[in-house]
This record gives C-alpha cells, sequence and structure tokens, in this order.
C-alpha cells in the first residue's frame, strides 16, 4: 500500500464496514473522499458509515432524522413525532448517544418522559454516525456513539456553479397529513458569504397503520401533531489564499404543538388519562450560535480547527397545574438547558506516513428551572474538560493508531453539593490491507462519561432534592471491536463484531415521586455485544444491498438500592433487524425508482437482569415496512428534484422497538411528494 500525504483536504479513507470498525487510513485510492467522512469532526479514527450528504437529502421526502437513518440497521427511531421518539445506537440509548451540530452539543434532558434530539435535515450540509465508544479524538462523553450533523453553508450550495449568489425553494406534501416548505438565500462577495435558509413542516395527528384505534375510536394519535419551524443564518470569510476561513452561524429549531407531559405516551386510558397527561400548548426548541475557524498550512501545524459554541435546549408550556413533574405551577412555564462550549483540534504530519491529531475540548452546561420551590437551591451545573492526543501512522499495509484521553468533570448539584474526578483513556487501533479490494481491522477503545444532570423539568425542589454521592466518577466503557471490508467496485461485503463493557454506570433516581434528598450514584455495570453485515451489488443502473444487526445490551444493578432501570434512555432490547433495497438509475430521462425493506424481528426480554431474573416476560412483536420511491431530475442534474415516496406501502400496523412496549405506533400509509430548486 502506498501511502502518500496525511493532508486533511484530500485525505481518503478506507471504509471498513457499517459498524465502523475502521481507523483512518490516508489512502489516496480509496473511494471515501473528506466531504463524505471527516476527520475534521473528530469523531476519532473509526470510519463513520451512512453518510447522508446534500445530494441524498435532495432526492428525498424525508422530513427527520428517521426516515434519512431508516437503512441503518443498528440505529432505531421510536415511534412519535418530535421528542417523542427515542433513539438509540445498537441498543444504547439517549443518556449514552449524543447528536452533535457542527461540533456542539448537550448531554442533558428537558425530562426523562421526552426524547433529546431536535434538528432538521433541511438545513443540513450532512449527517454520519459514530458507533460505540470513541477514540482519544472522538470528544466528550464518546461511550456509545453519536450521530454527526453539519450545517450548511453558501460555499457549499455555490460550489459547482459560475454564480456568486442563489436561492432555493422545497415543498412537500404528505397523505397522512403534513406538508412542508422551505426556502434559502445565499451570494459571496469577495472574501465574504451568507446564507439565510427558513424551513417549516406544518403536521396533523398522524394515522399509524390498520386497524388503529385511539381511545375516542379514532384513526390518529391524539396529541402528536406538531408546526416544526427552522432557521439558519449563517456569515463566512475566507481569507489568506484560502488557508483562512471564519464562520458565525445562528441556528434555530422549533417543535410547537397541544403536547402531553410525558411525551412518549399517547392518552390511553387507565394511569395515562387525559388528566393525568395534561396536553396544553407547549413548545420545545434548540438553538446554537456557532463559531468556526480553520486554517491550514500553519508551520508545523496542518490544519487547526476550533469552535466556540453557545447552545440552548428551552421548554415553554401555556401551562403546568396539571403537571407533577412540573411543580404543578399555574399559568406559563419556562425551563431552559444552556450548554456553552469550545472544541480546539489540532492536526501535523510528523513524517510522510505519520499524522498526530491533538487538542482540548471544554463544555459547561447550566439548567434553569422556571422556579425553585425551596430555599438555597442553585442552578444545577457540569463543568467537563478533556485533552487528547492520537496518532496515525502507515506502516506497509498496516496502518496503526495510538491515542490517549484525560477527561475531567466537576459537578455542583442543586443543594450546593459537587463532585469532580478526573480519568485517563488509551486508545488503540490497527488496518491491514490484504489485497486492493480487502482489509481487516480491529481496535480496541476506553472512553469516559460524566455524571448527567438532573432532569431539567424538576430541579425545582417540589419533588424533593437531588444531589450526588461522595465518590462518585464517571462511567468507562471499554469496546473491542473487529471487522473487514471488501470492495471491487461492483460486489462489497462488510461487517464487524463488538463487545463492551461499561464501569460504573451512573443513574440519578428513578423514583420521580419521591420527596427528600436522594443521590446520583455509580449504581452497576453494563454489557453489550453485537454484530453487523452489510452486501451490495452495483451493475450500471442497478443497486442492491442488505443489512443485519443485532445487539443485546444487559444492565447489571449492583447497588442496594436499586437504581438503575430498563427505561429507553437508558437502553432498550431491539430486535434483530434487517435492510434491504433494490434500485435502477435510468440515463435518459435521469430518474430512479427503487424500494426499500426494514424488517426487525421478534425481541424478547428486558435489558436489565434482575428483571428477567424475576421471570419478566416483555416480548416486542417483529414487523416489516415497506417503501417505494422516484427521484426525477427534469433538467439532467441537482438543480431540480421531484421526488415521489408511497411509504409503509402496506399501511402495517407496528410499534419500533426504542421504546418502550406498546406506547406510540409507527407511522401508517402516507404517499409523499416532494420537490427542491436551486437557481
Amino acid at each position: 500500500m502506498q501511502v502518500k500525504s496525511f493532508s486533511l483536504t484530500r485525505i481518503s479513507l478506507v471504509v471498513l464496514g457499517a459498524l465502523s470498525a475502521g481507523t483512518a487510513l490516508a489512502n489516496t485510492e480509496s473511494s471515501a473522499t473528506l466531504d463524505e467522512i471527516s476527520v475534521i469532526d473528530r469523531q476519532g479514527t473509526k470510519v463513520q458509515t451512512n453518510v447522508v450528504t446534500m445530494k441524498e437529502r435532495n432526492e428525498s421526502t424525508a422530513t427527520d432524522l428517521r426516515d434519512f437513518l431508516a437503512k441503518e440497521p443498528s440505529i432505531d427511531f421510536g415511534g412519535g413525532r418530535g421528542t417523542s421518539q427515542f433513539l438509540t445506537i445498537r441498543g444504547m440509548g439517549q443518556n449514552s448517544v449524543d447528536i452533535k451540530v457542527d461540533n456542539a452539543y448537550s448531554d442533558s434532558q428537558i425530562l426523562y418522559h421526552q426524547g433529546r434530539f431536535i434538528i432538521d435535515p433541511a438545513l443540513l450540509k450532512s449527517i454520519s454516525v459514530q458507533k460505540g465508544a470513541g477514540s482519544a479524538s472522538a470528544g466528550i462523553g464518546a461511550t456509545n456513539g453519536a450521530i454527526i450533523v453539519k450545517t450548511v453553508d453558501a460555499l457549499d450550495l455555490l460550489e459547482g456553479t459560475d454564480k456568486n449568489y442563489g436561492f432555493r425553494l422545497n415543498t412537500g406534501y404528505s397523505s397522512n397529513d403534513n406538508h412542508s416548505y422551505g426556502a434559502s438565500i445565499f451570494g459571496k462577495v469577495g472574501n465574504f458569504d451568507a446564507l439565510v435558509s427558513y424551513a417549516r413542516t406544518d403536521e396533523d395527528d398522524y394515522k399509524p397503520g390498520k386497524n388503529y384505534r385511539n381511545i375516542n375510536g379514532g384513526k390518529t394519535v391524539p396529541y402528536s401533531a406538531l408546526d416544526k419551524r427552522n432557521y439558519l443564518i449563517k456569515l463566512g470569510s475566507t481569507f489568506g489564499d484560502g488557508n483562512h476561513r471564519l464562520v458565525l452561524s445562528h441556528l434555530n429549531d422549533e417543535h410547537r404543538g397541544i403536547r402531553a407531559v410525558r411525551e412518549e405516551f399517547t392518552i390511553t386510558g387507565g394511569r395515562l388519562s387525559l388528566e393525568r397527561q395534561a396536553p396544553t400548548y407547549r413548545e420545545t426548541s434548540k438553538s446554537n450560535t456557532n463559531l468556526e475557524y480553520t486554517g491550514k498550512n500553519l508551520g508545523f501545524i496542518k490544519e487547526l480547527t476550533a469552535n466556540a459554541y453557545i447552545m440552548q435546549d428551552k421548554r415553554y408550556s401555556a401551562d403546568d397545574s396539571k403537571c407533577g413533574y412540573c411543580g404543578n405551577v399555574k399559568g406559563a412555564t419556562t425551563t431552559k438547558i444552556i450548554t456553552k462550549g469550545a472544541n480546539i483540534n489540532f492536526d501535523s504530519d510528523v513524517s510522510d506516513s505519520v499524522l498526530l491529531k491533538y487538542g482540548v475540548n471544554y463544555r459547561h452546561q447550566k439548567i434553569k428551572p422556571h422556579t425553585f420551590f425551596r430555599p438555597n437551591l442553585v442552578e444545577p451545573t457540569k463543568e467537563d474538560v478533556g485533552a487528547y492526543l492520537e496518532a496515525i501512522a502507515a506502516v506497509g499495509d498496516f496502518t496503526l493508531t495510538a491515542g490517549l484521553r484525560y477527561d475531567y468533570f466537576d459537578l455542583k448539584a442543586m443543594d450546593k453539593k459537587s463532585v469532580s474526578d478526573g480519568r485517563w483513556n488509551p486508545s488503540l487501533g490497527v488496518i491491514w490491507q490484504a489485497t486492493p479490494t480487502l482489509s481487516f481491522s480491529a481496535t480496541h477503545n476506553y472512553a469516559t462519561r460524566s455524571p448527567r444532570l438532573y432532569d431539567a423539568l424538576m430541579t425545582h425542589g417540589n419533588r424533593g432534592i437531588v444531589s450526588i454521592a461522595d465518590g462518585t466518577v464517571a462511567e468507562r466503557a471499554r469496546n473491542t471491536e473487529i471487522g473487514f471490508n471488501y470492495n471491487d467496485g461492483t460486489f462489497s461485503f462488510e461487517g464487524s463484531y463488538f463487545w463492551q463493557r461499561i464501569n460504573d454506570a451512573l443513574a440519578n433516581p428513578q423514583d420521580r415521586h419521591a420527596g427528600g434528598i436522594r443521590e446520583a450514584v455509580n449504581a452497576g455495570f453494563i454489557k453489550n455485544r453485537g454484530y453487523e453485515i452489510n452486501a451490495g451489488y452495483t451493475y450500471g443502473g442497478f443497486a442492491a444491498r442488505i443489512g443485519v444487526a443485532e445487539s443485546k445490551p444487559r444492565i447489571y444493578d449492583t447497588h442496594p438500592a436499586k437504581l438503575l432501570s430498563s427505561n429507553p434512555e437508558f437502553a432498550v432490547q431491539v430486535g434483530r433487524t434487517w435492510t434491504a433495497a433494490l434500485s435502477y438509475h435510468f440515463e435518459e430521462p435521469d430518474l430512479e425508482i427503487g424500494w426499500r425493506n426494514r424488517t426487525v424481528q421478534r425481541a424478547k426480554g428486558s435489558v436489565l437482569v434482575r428483571d428477567n431474573e424475576t421471570g419478566s416476560d416483555i416480548v416486542r412483536k417483529g414487523y416489516s415496512v415497506h417503501d417505494f420511491y422516484v427521484n426525477w431530475k427534469p433538467l439532467g442534474n441537482d438543480q431540480l428534484n421531484i421526488n415521489v415516496s408511497l411509504n409503509n406501502a402496506f399501511n402495517k400496523f407496528y410499534y419500533p422497538h426504542s421504546q418502550r412496549p406498546d406506547v406510540l405506533p409507527g407511522v401508517g400509509r402516507e404517499f409523499r411528494v416532494g420537490m427542491n430548486y436551486q437557481f
């Protein structure tokens, strides 16, 4: 294997399979480019799979991450819309998974009955996936993976054109009661460029599959409607012969609607009565203001990337008088999570065959409840600081990686008690390029995640005080993964197997109804193991692929008070998942037709070991969903896309596996039409 330069503007990576088992490789003969798999994002040397590009986004009728990542068998989204959805990667839930927006992210949550992730793909340049524990350069808290998104800017949209300005319009319609539209204006003058983009999706209560009836006998899921409004403003400047770029951006994603208190449930009667669910007008939003700098060819520093951000997660409710979690406050309330952070990352070519990556990560989180019901309480805060050093070296047919990371946290609970701790985390990786078309890989990574702040909606003190136990440490993941990749340009076959253990698993008090003083504490350990295999075939305009993934997370609760639980924010037993697709692309007219399938097999048992020991019989039914789609480019290029899809074509009624059993069903049959035009 001939190794040239590790220049980050041209570096190519060997794709090692759908479970990301590989490490970054500077092989200029590889087909994956930096635009698809970005080293700059600092997701570690593990290759990110299932990258969704702007081109794929424009060729799809999808309006949320669930649709865009449906072809990924190891990722599962729950039912419902917006923050009703819970996400799992390899069965692990949102307590140990991140969504990173332009390298800004938070691990705090509003309420454990509510998903943490809000992002509209209409404003994004790319979506990529990191699975399992990351290497030293992967950032803060990289224990179980992340979805990494990058927002689009003016230069992205002007690339490949001879214009200095442009417009983009998009619109869409779904027979399952929603429509969308958006517009962008962008341009550049001299060294400066700017973009303003707005997108809106208006969704009514959705219809699940055949034979569904709600508590009133209707065919729609009550209180599932959402009005999604999103905008992005971005200003950029490129100078110094293109070696320096500065970008200032502000992103805002907002969901509005009549929502239940426990968004992961609908109204079913009994314990989940209309009165207890207390639906009222609520808004949930995420905003991020980010300043980013990229510098190249700075002497020994080949490339420098740095960003500083302020991210705010906010929940507004018009009336929380019937919300016990909220303190039964009459009238409007507003709860916020404010995250401030910065990252500075360096890349240096030590030689033609050695790349050195090093840097520092910083993050400060603070919760601002609507009010305090007790004296002497304070806004909970957490500070994380990390530093890393990682080397990637090419030696003959091998690429070796070695890294070391140090992470430190300091958490102050609502009662002013503080706990801090730091840990070292090594990472190792190797790729063997056995032939030009076949490679094998292995990684062994350690990563830590600090204690989470308690639910923002409940830090008011009306339901007791949540503190933190003395001696609490960050939970630590140890992940070992082996993989292979074969690709001869026509046929591809790839896969990997992993096994992971997380020591000192963290738990906030699971009894949210108790009073008094309770503590967050290390409460046990978690094991997970699994595999993923993908195969693909392309010939002319024909393409076919099939993939399968399975993982078995298990939570071992060793604390006397039994604080860990099988709630979906920790982990879920997802059934073995198969994805498949067939498509054909015609040259004249420029038209692609295709079929996609996602099949999830029956799952049995709880991720919490003590539940299984006591005879708990949790069973999740399997399901299979088929989609058909057409993408037509009337102008023969990417300027105009007309998309048509028939999702869940056979109107299958099913419950996704990444949430509690039988809570929010999947969306039923829907016919979608979408169009986007750039001029």
